[in-house]
């Protein structure tokens, strides 16, 4: 069989990719590409027309006899770099590593523009990791073939992907992900690897970017400082409940709020909010002020949903009422730590405080500005109160210049005392950027920017100072808004979330998260042609072995799943190693006996 006399026969063009449209990548390159050989100019005639033959020798049919031929044809022409590729290759797969190697010196030092012979190098010390060797080797970052070769117009395919590969590498070194990522959308484009050679590039790029984003996410765990607070009333624990004026109060401590079985009655409900206002307000301030006074006497019981939730109650019926006369009782709860507000709120902080406070607004903001200054009180405590004035200021725009004036005044009160350990929180001031980034505020860019040179904003949150420019002038992504719902909704919500979903769709946020997803799902797309093919590929190495495909080289062979982690008041049932199975108990009973192995969640 005669041996091929052009590249393009021995690479087909396309390749075993299916069929893409017209990419953009390629077309924006700047330069030609083509499939044919090109002459640069070195080769005489009579050599010429042996080089593809030569080529597929040394990639495919590697042997010492090859080698030698190649040693022979170097020797006769020695400024043929072309050459010297082929007989390094040859080395290398017939396992003559060190003279590959020293052929490849000499080709640098004998052709040093000679683009396949810096490739081959650049693979080499990106080995090691060393870009700046790379750089040195090609007088400059592998940005492109276009700025580092500005004479030439057109480049075989072959040093395009190539090159492409190399990129990759290089910029998966520096830590650009992104930019590694174009590297292989445009090999992806080109077609000249296989699918096999892509999808190990491309788990190689996700794996590169998890690292990543766990190194960003412990180093920012590390660098935030956010505020716990403490309990606050240690010395006034009692057992005995409040004395009330009116006792309908008991209801409260009768029946359920979320996803209960037994809810509060409509009509005990409407007894209650006909009650006489002041008397009502100072009885509900005795609830709120309930779960302070008592919260040893109510933390040492079996959570129960009936008996629990009267503090619930008591925030609903007080938003019902706006009842500002419950202001520094609600306040108080939220002055106490995180361990305290995990028992009575858990998940559900927001959905009870933060329409109280809206309830409040504008009216109540001094008073509010007041305690978002006060020292040693827990980061979610004080984002709640945030989160309300965003949410009322989307809600009536009127309120906008009124909030930035607030934000102003808190973020520039926090920046100035941030040498305070007490009051330095470095998250909650990444809230307060979230909070101008809703409310569009760019006025305060330059106070975001202070803060952020300071060094004062957790990165986790919001990201960068780029990323929070970019957002706050952009505001590429939609704002989440929360719904206000009248009592009898909330109720509603509260007893069963997903019914009242179904009942009430918000077409709004539904298009936000309809949108989201397709952005998602598109990212994903992208790639998915990759993962197509279910058996496992090989690879066949010259010297007969195999290796499986990169498809699972970095991913787990089996699903890994594992149990969620009870919240500490949930209820659990545990097996002891000798046996012994304790059922129905407070998880955060048994949690340090799960952590040190003696018992097992069943």
């Amino acid at each position: 069989m005669p041996l091929p006399d052009k590249l393009s026969d021995l690479f087909p063009s396309p390749n075993n990719l299916p069929a893409i449209p017209k990419p953009s990548s390629l077309s924006t390159l700047g330069y030609t590409i083509t499939w044919d050989a090109l002459d640069d100019g070195t080769a005489p005639p009579e050599l010429s027309s042996q080089l593809a033959g030569l080529y597929d020798a040394s990639r495919h049919h590697p042997d010492r006899a090859l080698a030698e031929r190649l040693r022979q044809l170097v020797q006769q022409y020695p400024n043929v770099p072309v050459l010297k590729n082929y007989l390094m290759t040859t080395y290398v797969l017939t396992g003559q590593k060190s003279r590959g190697d020293a052929v490849l010196e000499q080709t640098i030092q004998q052709h040093p523009r000679y683009l396949l012979g810096l490739v081959n190098k650049a693979n080499q010390l990106l080995v090691n990791g060393d870009t700046d060797a790379v750089e040195a080797l090609f007088g400059g970052p592998l940005t492109g073939l276009g700025q580092l070769y500005p004479e030439r117009s057109v480049f075989q395919a072959s040093e395009v992907g190539h090159f492409s590969m190399a990129a990759f590498d290089y910029f998966l070194e520096k830590g650009n992900t992104e930019e590694a990522e174009n590297r292989l959308r445009l090999m992806r484009d080109l077609q000249y690897h296989t699918i096999d050679q892509l999808r190990t590039m491309k788990n190689r790029l996700d794996m590169a970017r998890m690292e990543q984003n766990l190194a960003k996410m412990q180093a920012g765990f590390e660098e935030s400082i956010s505020i716990d607070g403490y309990f606050r009333a240690d010395d006034r624990q009692t057992t005995e409940p409040p004395l009330f004026e009116h006792p309908e109060m008991q209801w409260l401590y009768a029946y359920g709020l979320i996803e209960t079985s037994k809810p509060l009655p409509v009509d005990k409900r409407d007894i209650l909010l006909a009650l006489p206002r002041p008397s009502l307000t100072r009885d509900l301030s005795k609830v709120l002020l309930d779960t302070v006074y008592r919260y040893e006497f109510f933390n040492d019981q079996d959570w129960n949903d009936s008996q629990h939730n009267f503090a619930g109650h008591a925030l609903l019926l007080a938003t019902e009422l706006r009842a500002d006369e419950c202001l520094e009782a609600v306040l108080e709860t939220l002055r106490q730590d995180s361990d305290f507000q995990e028992f009575w709120w858990g998940d559900w902080l927001n959905d009870f405080y933060e329409p109280y406070f809206r309830s409040l607004l504008p009216a109540r903001a001094s008073e509010l500005q007041v305690f978002m200054r006060e020292a040693d009180i827990n980061t979610y405590a004080k984002e709640v109160v945030l989160g309300a004035y965003v949410q009322e200021a989307l809600t009536n725009p009127a309120l906008k210049p009124v909030a930035q004036t607030w934000l102003t005044d808190l973020f520039t009160f926090l920046l100035d005392h941030a040498e305070d350990e007490h009051l330095l929180d470095t998250d909650l001031n990444a809230w307060l950027i979230g909070a101008m980034i809703d409310l569009h505020l760019t006025d305060l860019l330059p106070l975001i920017q202070t803060a952020f040179e300071r060094r004062l904003v957790s990165e986790n949150i919001q990201g960068n100072l780029s990323d929070v420019e970019q957002e706050l002038l952009q505001q590429q992504h939609p704002v989440d808004r929360h719904p206000l719902r009248p009592l009898a909704e909330q109720y509603a919500y509260l007893h069963d979330p997903v019914a009242y979903r179904k009942a009430h769709p918000d077409p709004e946020r539904q298009k936000i998260s309809d949108e989201l997803m397709s952005k998602m799902e598109a990212k994903d797309d992208e790639w998915a042609f990759l993962y197509d093919d279910e058996e496992e590929e090989t690879e066949e190495l010259p010297n007969g072995a195999l290796f499986p495909s990169g498809k699972n080289r970095f991913l787990p062979q089996e699903p890994i799943i594992r149990q969620p982690i009870p919240n500490r008041n949930d209820k659990v049932s545990v097996r002891y190693t000798d046996g012994k199975v304790v059922r129905d108990v407070k998880y955060k009973k048994v949690e340090s006996d799960v952590e040190a192995g003696k018992c097992e969640l069943l």
